[in-house]
């Protein structure tokens, strides 16, 4: 098949003092529409399905609908979903409340919301974490053509094929997802005055990242070159492995579990602990600690290097591409003289799958439908996307144009996308004014297309066979392995233990069990 190109963004570092964005960090149906008018509208410009009217809500009575979030929650929040209550009330008599998640406790909490029985509607859900698994575990609704053609029509007719194709567990829905492609570029944000300050040459390699990092580390005093978090930031590892054909696929109940989806000869079961990508990359994360580029308190870490990044606590931010323009046009306007600059390592990019942000409807939801109605306003209607997206208008943002947006004073209190409004992506979305004509045209060029994904990027896999022994081996991971992935342990002292217990606890059967599970899509993808 056709390589997946190079990221062309490194061409782009000249610009990114205006670089802005408000882009980000799946529900399957046989019988949903399939032709080429449906994705062009979930991709192209707004239409009238993004402003249509809400059905009058007279025969509803009014309910309450409570939305799971993840990430630290803006200041504005309440005051932003206050209004968003007004319009809810207003076209289908329901009350909206929101809890977040925070960066820094969000693995240890959003598995109870489904084990606790906790009382909430809708959660924000993606394959980062776990939607499939949460599915094969009834923790969500199934999505039927029934529920969705009757209480989200415009999401159930305008979501591509391939959209619902990727959500599907087991042959059915357990999600809505995105309704267009993202480039899933990750990249770093570095401070560009301290870069200057010790000679090193603009960043273009790993390398060239590495000497920044040693420069910082040995002439700044009071703050962290590289504040690494291990929970939201271990992307990163594929950085280190082979830039056109590094191994991708990995299991969330499983950290030790992992295939390179590129190529169908490529594809095969692995302990991704033992391949040469992890070892580079935990050998340099050894070296690092060694050198104090990353914390001695990575692993209790709550704050994401991002956050410590904006507090002038770290001097680099690890993130998507996406939003790391949006945040260093916020450190340009609040620290111009950190002079921000972005470095994109290049590796081969594959187009995020629909199902990197989505939203679940709690299998215990009282108020199914109504919550559907919700989503579907959410992601089509311009008013509602605006809203959640942006903030308040007049007050965090203004329009410019029917694409564009103009960040005002109070934005600091509700960053454009800031509140995970991620898993109704849809076409509403807007560019702001602070970035070059040339990458918006980019931007949106690149969600207008359809782009090809590798051979086994839609493989999805079942832990059904070894949940125990996976579980079993996962804690085995975080006790031996997760201080090698922060530098805390060279990488020969962590495996040589982790192997020998997992051996003991099953590693080679769940690895059979996925190799066999890959011969399967194999036999039917070929």
């Amino acid at each position: 098949m056709r390589k997946v190109p190079s990221s062309p963004w490194f061409v782009l570092l000249a610009f990114v003092m205006l670089c802005s964005v408000i882009l980000s960090a799946c529900s399957g149906n046989s019988n949903a529409p399939a032709n080429n008018e449906a994705g062009k509208d979930a991709n192209g410009d707004k239409n009238a399905a993004a402003t249509q009217e809400p059905a009058p809500n007279e025969e509803l009575n009014e309910v309450t609908l409570k939305i799971m979030l993840l990430g630290d929650k803006p200041k504005d929040a309440d005051l932003v979903y206050d209004e968003l209550s007004k319009l809810a009330k207003r076209d289908i008599n329901a009350k909206v409340e929101v809890e977040n998640l925070a960066w820094g406790e969000w693995t240890q909490k959003y598995p109870l919301l489904f084990s606790s029985g906790e009382d909430f509607d809708l959660v924000y859900v993606a394959d980062w974490t776990g939607y499939q698994g949460y599915a094969g575990k009834n923790a969500f609704l199934e999505l039927t053509d029934d529920l969705l053609s009757k209480h989200a029509p415009i999401t159930w007719e305008k979501t591509p094929k391939d959209a619902w194709e990727q959500a599907k567990v087991g042959g059915k829905v357990y999600a809505v997802p995105q309704s267009v492609q993202e480039n899933a570029s990750q990249a770093f944000l570095i401070r560009g005055d301290l870069r200057e300050k010790y000679n090193v040459p603009p960043v273009k390699d790993m390398a060239g990242f590495e000497a920044y990092l040693m420069a910082v580390a040995k002439n700044e005093k009071g703050i962290i070159p590289f504040a690494y978090q291990l929970q939201t930031e271990a992307f990163i590892m594929k950085f280190f492995d082979d830039p056109q054909a590094y191994s991708n696929g990995s299991v969330p109940s499983n950290s030790a579990l992992n295939w390179n989806y590129w190529s169908k000869e490529a594809m095969k079961a692995q302990d991704g602990f033992a391949t040469p990508g992890y070892k580079n990359f935990s050998a340099t994360m050894y070296k690092w600690q060694k050198a104090g580029i990353i914390s001695k308190n990575a692993l209790t870490q709550k704050e994401r290097s991002s956050q410590l990044f904006d507090a002038g606590k770290s001097a680099t931010s690890a993130w998507s591409l996406d939003q790391l323009s949006n945040q260093a046009v916020n450190v340009t306007k609040a620290h111009p003289e950190w002079k921000p600059e972005v470095f994109i390592p290049q590796i081969a990019i594959v187009p995020s799958k629909f199902t990197q942000n989505g939203v679940a409807v709690n299998a215990n939801s009282k108020n199914p439908e109504r919550a559907l109605m919700l989503l579907d306003l959410l992601k089509w209607n311009l008013e509602y996307t605006d809203l959640t997206w942006y903030g308040i208008k007049g007050k965090h943002w203004e329009p410019a144009g029917d694409d564009r947006f103009k960040s005002l004073p109070d934005a600091v209190n509700y960053p454009p996308s800031s509140n995970d409004p991620w898993g109704w992506r849809g076409p509403n979305e807007r560019w702001s004014v602070d970035q070059p004509d040339e990458i918006v045209a980019q931007l949106k060029g690149y969600r207008m297309e359809t782009h090809e994904y590798p051979y086994g990027m839609n493989f999805i896999y079942s832990d059904a066979k070894v949940k125990n022994e996976n579980a079993a081996i996962q804690n085995l991971a975080q006790q031996y392995m997760n201080p090698a992935s922060v530098g805390l342990v060279d990488y020969e002292t962590a495996y040589g233990k982790f192997q020998a217990a997992a051996k003991k606890a099953g590693l080679d059967k769940v690895l059979k069990d996925l190799q066999e599970q890959i011969d399967t899509y194999k036999a039917s993808h070929p």
